[in-house]
């Protein structure tokens, strides 16, 4: 299969988007599509699989000009896009095999009567041509994520599959979990699949791809075999500058110890947690999905039950039982989810920053808003937030745009300690340097930084130290020489391979 986009042009409200892509993917190759936020990915992804119409330009197949007036008729000719939300594509409370024949047009099971004993049978089938080794009659809110987007790869596969195109695959994924997705991928590549692969992760790109294509305002701004490229060329073509240094870390760490965890435990989630962060510090924690790092940073933000252990803030002793006592105690907590979790899609930019100080507006009782817009405007200005005004939707903006709310939300509250859960997650390399100048920002001022990232890059950069979780407990500390990547897999990978 060759699919050819020629001259493709799109625009939106008289915004041109797209303008004249020109793009061809061949059967067996892997071609990465990167980009910036509102570089045109999305909009050129949603043309491909039949989700809008372009303005102008063709999409040819093979040789012949396709008419795709709707996703459907993408799917028939053997198009389809799993997207970083495919979570919303998974019925929770059906079988794995119910899930995976739900939507089959051409299965026989959406009939009154159902040969379930059958229907188990083929999925499983089915699903060991890609490796999924899921029971067949478990229910899907049981299995991992990872395995979930294998099950959605399945499902494309029943649908003579020709082109697959993959966003943000590993955003949500491990490092175990993300090695076989990659072998899955050059599993499509080996079978003559046109597989289109988006990610923010460069490391990602440049290991799996056969081909790079860099998309700026809407343009190609950047082709060429993989092998004869470097991150550099990638990244200047991006954000159309040279960039000297992806993770501009700076050291601030004081002597002062702000935090100090003796002991704790939470549950059968993680035991026996002894930490001490310094001022200015950034403390990285690594390990593979499901050691308990993030439930360690939930915890110290009250989110979880401490069941053991103490925690001391600033030489205080700090009993945290809920979000309201730990941010009155000086903690920030960023969520790896800022929509579902961290912020208020439908309230302006404004309201989002204040929205952990209020008490300190409303003395009286009474918000004083015009204290609180300037306070506002004062963090989208020093945290380079673009935003039409503070009273636009925060879901109106970029993702990265929307993280730095987030992040501005906490630089108010003035912070002792600041949590960050996959903090530059599913946003562009423009914005995660933004995002790597905040930390450096609050380091300095003596905040204690505590970075949970499952980019193994940034977290061995942007951190002073690494401790190791594994199975729910501390197993190494790496600093200085011994900080790197494959240190770090190998103590988080230990008698779990």
């Amino acid at each position: 299969m060759i699919i050819e986009l020629r001259d493709i042009r799109k625009s939106f409200s008289g915004t041109e988007v797209l303008s004249g892509i020109n793009l061809a993917v061949k059967g067996g190759e892997v071609v990465a599509l990167v980009g910036e936020n509102g570089a045109g990915k999305s909009t050129l992804t949603r043309i491909i699989s039949g989700a809008h119409a372009p303005d102008s330009g063709s999409i040819v197949i093979d040789g012949a000009e396709a008419d795709l007036k709707h996703p459907q008729d993408a799917m028939d000719l053997g198009i389809h896009v799993i997207y970083q939300e495919f979570l919303h594509n998974i019925f929770p409370q059906l079988t794995v095999a119910e899930n995976l024949f739900t939507l089959d047009k051409s299965a026989e099971f959406g009939r009154l009567f159902v040969n379930k004993k059958k229907m188990s049978r083929q999925a499983r089938t089915v699903m060991e041509t890609i490796g999924l080794h899921a029971d067949p009659n478990a229910l899907a809110q049981t299995l991992s994520v990872a395995e979930l987007q294998m099950l959605e790869i399945v499902k494309s596969l029943g649908h003579n599959i020709r082109m697959l195109i993959l966003d943000e695959p590993t955003a949500a994924l491990d490092e175990q979990e993300s090695e076989r997705l990659f072998e899955q991928v050059a599993s499509l590549r080996g079978a003559g699949i046109c597989v289109v692969y988006i990610s923010h992760r460069l490391e990602e790109v440049f290991r799996i791809s056969d081909r790079v294509v860099v998309l700026r305002n809407g343009k190609v701004a950047l082709e060429g075999r993989t092998e004869q490229l470097t991150e550099r060329d990638v990244v200047s073509a991006m954000v159309g500058r040279e960039v000297d240094d992806f993770y501009p870390k700076e050291r601030h760490t004081r002597d002062e110890v702000v935090l100090s965890v003796r002991g704790a435990g939470s549950g059968d989630r993680f035991s026996d947690i002894d930490l001490e962060v310094h001022a200015g510090e950034v403390l990285g924690i690594g390990g593979v999905f499901g050691c308990g790092k993030g439930d360690v940073l939930r915890a110290l933000f009250g989110l979880l039950p401490l069941t053991g252990g103490e925690v001391f803030l600033a030489g205080q002793r700090l009993p945290v039982t809920n979000p309201q006592g730990a941010i009155a105690a000086g903690i920030a907590y960023i969520t790896p989810d800022r929509q579902a979790e961290g912020l208020c899609l439908q309230q302006s930019v404004s309201d989002n920053i204040s929205l952990a100080s209020l008490h300190s507006f409303s003395p009286t009782g009474l918000m004083q808003r015009r204290p609180e817009m300037t306070s506002t405007e004062e963090v989208i200005s020093g945290l380079r937030i673009r935003t039409p005004s503070p009273g636009t939707d925060v879901g109106h903006l970029s993702g990265g745009n929307q993280q730095k709310v987030l992040f501005g939300r906490w630089v108010l509250t003035k912070p002792k300690l600041l949590l960050m859960e996959e903090p530059t997650r599913g946003v562009d390399i423009g914005a995660k340097t933004e995002i790597y100048r905040i930390i450096n920002e609050q380091a300095a001022q003596g905040v204690a930084v505590i970075l949970v990232s499952s980019d193994l890059p940034e977290l061995v950069a942007m951190s002073d130290r690494v401790v190791v979780m594994r199975q729910g407990g501390l197993v190494a500390e790496l600093r200085g020489a011994d900080l790197n990547q494959q240190k770090l897999l190998e103590h988080a990978l230990e008698s779990s391979v």
